[in-house]
């Protein structure tokens, strides 16, 4: 063959490999991808669990994104952020998944097709140098699952898409939500109902899980159907018939939140007022009691609004308080306080799990005060300036102020009779209903137990109540999304000595390198000998 025939053919051949691995390596790339996240807990990457509820897809999904386009920042990359975080999904349900991108904005019938399917406008302001704007966009998605539907109303946080998109399918997976209940009857904050931060939680609860409240003393007990129930800072003594009914509710295999707290202050006066709630019988046989006592930090803690003298004025201020203290101390092995960083646990009670432990009784503290935290019996007011020195009795330590307890609870009722139903209409009057005694639970199935000693830690941690009920219904899956979504943490500013090394450093550094590189290419030179050409 002729060199020049060789040549063209071989340069055929070479094309026709390079288009065929071309090819190949697309055809690859649309069944099977692969990335390199380098960051510490793979944020930029699905988790096995989203991976997971992607892949239980069993008929197409039909996710429709309406979208506004030419958004300024900070929603100026939202819609490329959360479409690519869609094919992700899609990428794992096995072809059952599509996704579909418009923009209604301006279109009466997409507009009106937005909301057919639950996706509202929402408000929409940019301040910027030269202009500012008001007008309503979309920034939302519908899931449509066969016959079910669910909506993202509105994308507005990158760091929860991940989180926001695994909790929607699983609602479109499951055939029935687990309920969750919240005791009402001794005078507990009423989370259904109550403004600002619960109402936020109430709402984050509802996307997931029927949410009811449970009216406990009289005959009724806990309903079967309750699949975690939380008792929230309740304020006045619970009865003995509730604390029966507690007790049989996680003997039968129940999961119990009790958050409790024994100082209301009054920011008006700056005086404590004590809570009694009769629960240390309850929880004592479990193996946990909540001490009366309260938990103080004069390094770590956080703000608490309290009346402060401004000339004739008297204004609330929120200041730095000692009885507020900040939570960093959190078990790093556990789900529920996993990632969150720093808790906020105000007028908190210490704890303590007993030793031994009930038989078949495992216990794991979730959160300690800082080793500079100190615990004090008794106080005569909440003004923080009571608190700069150190008062006779305090004992310092890192106290537990959130546990969490697991297995076949006894009962701390086995010596005792069934107490009455206390009559609405008669407190003074009980009954007890003939079967109810034959009903008694004697032997404890498995459950799951969390005791904290601040009922105010609800409002002022909504992420760690979540996780919390997740644990309860043994509800992991959404833990482990819930923990990547989290912000990533600040950076932290150096101390002045490592600063000033720094500035020396961006000063000199760039010239310091050059001139040691110079100096080492000198120096080879003049060891490295010459020749001179010698011409015949």
């Amino acid at each position: 063959m002729q060199p020049r025939r060789a040549l063209l053919l071989d340069a055929w051949v070479r094309l026709g490999a390079v288009l065929l691995v071309a090819i190949l390596a697309n055809l690859l790339a649309a069944r099977h991808f692969a990335r390199l996240d380098l960051t510490r807990d793979h944020l930029y990457t699905l988790s096995e669990t989203s991976r997971a509820i992607a892949g239980r897809l069993e008929k197409p999904l039909l996710v429709k994104v309406y979208f506004t386009r030419g958004l300024e920042a900070p929603y100026n990359n939202h819609e490329q952020v959360f479409v690519d975080r869609l094919e992700e999904f899609r990428a794992y349900s096995r072809g059952r998944m599509e996704v579909s991108v418009v923009d209604p904005t301006g279109s009466g019938e997409l507009e009106e097709e937005a909301r057919r399917f639950g996706i509202q406008p929402i408000q929409y302001r940019y301040q910027g140098t030269d202009r500012a704007e008001l007008k309503r966009v979309f920034m939302g998605a519908s899931f449509v699952y066969g016959e079910r539907q669910e909506a993202l109303e509105a994308v507005t946080l990158l760091g929860t898409m991940e989180y926001e998109i695994a909790r929607v399918l699983k609602r479109l997976l499951v055939d029935e939500r687990p309920t969750i209940g919240f005791t009402s009857g001794s005078a507990e904050v009423d989370v259904l109902r109550a403004g600002g931060p619960l109402e936020t939680l109430r709402a984050e609860l509802a996307e997931s899980y029927e949410v009811v409240q449970i009216p406990l003393g009289a005959e009724a007990g806990v309903p079967e159907a309750v699949d975690a129930l939380l008792m929230v800072g309740p304020q006045q003594p619970v009865s003995e018939r509730t604390r029966y009914q507690l007790d049989q509710y996680l003997l039968r295999g129940g999961s119990l939140g009790v958050f409790l707290t024994h100082v209301r202050p009054d920011l008006r006066t700056l005086r404590p007022e004590a809570i009694y709630t009769a629960l240390e019988s309850l929880l004592g046989p479990w193996g946990v009691s909540v001490r009366r006592d309260l938990v103080l930090d004069r390094t770590q803690n956080g703000l608490l609004r309290v009346p402060v003298r401004r000339g004739r004025y008297i204004v609330q201020m929120p200041v730095n308080h000692p009885l507020v203290p900040r939570i960093t101390d959190l078990a790093p092995d556990s789900l529920v306080v996993k990632g969150l960083g720093q808790l906020i646990f105000p007028f908190a009670s210490s704890l303590e799990l007993a030793d031994p432990l009930p038989p078949g009784v495992e216990a794991q503290v979730l959160a300690r005060a800082s080793r500079q935290a100190s615990r004090i019996r008794s106080i005569r007011t909440v003004d923080p300036t009571a608190f700069k020195t150190p008062a006779p009795g305090e004992e310092v330590g890192a106290w537990p102020v959130l546990v969490a307890l697991t297995g076949a609870f006894p009962s701390a009722f086995s010596d005792l009779p069934i107490p009455p139903a206390v009559s609405p209409i008669s407190p003074g009057a009980g009954s007890l209903p003939e079967d109810e005694a034959g009903a008694r639970i004697t032997e404890g199935a498995p459950a799951r137990l969390v005791v904290c000693g601040s009922a105010d830690a609800v409002a002022n941690n909504v992420g760690l109540v979540l996780n919390v009920v997740d644990w309860m219904v043994q509800d992991e899956d959404l833990i482990r999304i819930r923990t990547k979504s989290l912000t990533l943490p600040p950076l932290e500013k150096p101390d002045p000595a490592a600063l000033a090394w720094m500035r020396v450093t961006d000063a000199i550094g760039g010239i310091l390198v050059l001139f040691l590189f110079g100096l080492g290419r000198w120096l080879w030179r003049r060891r490295v000998p010459r020749y001179r050409e010698v011409r015949p």
